[in-house]
């Protein structure tokens, strides 16, 4: 089954990455915007076909108007066994967290900063659809992404397998700047959302909760905003 992605950033960024089969490309006619015609040399370049098409085609295509003039035909997401990424010093996972654009977010922060691997759950979590890949403007592509477990379950192998598991909380009693200090070798950082926040049992299961430090008035900081101070500052 194909996927509709659409963006200027999402579709330079599968056909770069070259992970999935892109059927075709399809560019919006008429438009003076110079990136659509590097856009087409880019796929061309890579044997995709391009079609130029008005609008309301693109539209039809994605479902939405912020594609940019720019959607792409592709095959599925080659997601990637957990068991492949337990080797890697860096993982986060991202627990009750519903929102796309908070996902992708934290998707274009984790491949920026290194953190290049990804555990997503089976249930409560959006999986590298559409609006998601936008959101992480492309960079989902160059990330490996597993979905094989729970939330709990992520962290229950992750403690076998020598991590150390951080869940971020208001809460928390510790801070990322002590966490940083310790220098573990191998680190799963756990990110929830602004509403559920991270499970209890995660919480209870943690080696470390960790809180961020704040010092305005309003006590709140957006989800893919925590989880990139987060990551910037466990390194």
């Amino acid at each position: 089954m194909s996927d509709f992605l659409y963006g200027m950033n999402p579709v330079f960024e599968v056909l770069l990455a070259g992970r999935r089969q892109v059927a075709r490309v399809f560019l919006a006619s008429g438009s003076t915007n110079p990136r659509l015609k590097k856009l087409e040399n880019v796929a061309r370049t890579r044997g995709v076909p391009v079609e130029w098409c008005d609008k309301a085609k693109l539209f039809d295509l994605c479902q939405t108007r912020e594609h940019q003039g720019a959607v792409a035909e592709a095959g599925p997401f080659p997601y990637t066994p957990f068991a492949e990424m337990l080797e890697c010093s860096r993982l986060v996972l991202l627990d009750n967290l519903e929102d796309p654009h908070n996902v992708g977010a934290i998707m274009r922060t984790a491949e920026a900063l290194g953190w290049q691997n990804v555990l997503l759950p089976r249930r409560g979590v959006p999986l590298l659809i559409p609006s998601v890949l936008k959101a992480s403007a492309g960079a989902g592509e160059h990330l490996r992404i597993a979905v094989n477990c729970s939330a709990n379950q992520y962290v229950k192998i992750a403690l076998e397998s020598g991590y150390v598991v951080v869940a971020l909380d208001g809460a928390g009693k510790e801070s990322l700047e002590d966490i940083r200090e310790r220098n573990y070798e191998k680190v799963l950082l756990v990110c929830g959302g602004e509403d559920a926040g991270v499970s209890q049992f995660i919480l209870n299961t943690a080696t470390c909760v960790a809180a961020i430090r704040q010092r305005g008035r309003i006590n709140s900081l957006n989800a893919s905003v925590a989880a990139a101070l987060a990551m910037y500052t466990i390194g």
